[in-house]
């Protein structure tokens, strides 16, 4: 079930504050280290696998396209 982007911009958010760029991985990784939500780690796993992401508008525009933010 998709959700709501705000519950996904705390976890971009904080990753761009140590790397420059992030892949689907990083994202699953901090999910499963902190007990996040399960629509969230779906939302993510939905993401390509490889791409690199270089901006929290990459990552929202990718989320999007594939379906996984509520309205």
């Amino acid at each position: 079930m998709p959700a709501p982007w705000s519950d996904y911009e705390e976890i971009v958010t904080h990753i761009y504050k140590f790397a420059p760029e992030a892949t689907r991985s990083d994202f699953l990784d901090i999910c499963y280290a902190n007990d996040i939500s399960d629509d969230v780690v779906d939302g993510f796993d939905a993401l390509r696998e490889g791409v690199m992401f270089k901006s929290t508008d990459e990552v929202k525009a990718a989320l999007q396209e594939a379906g996984q933010i509520a309205d």
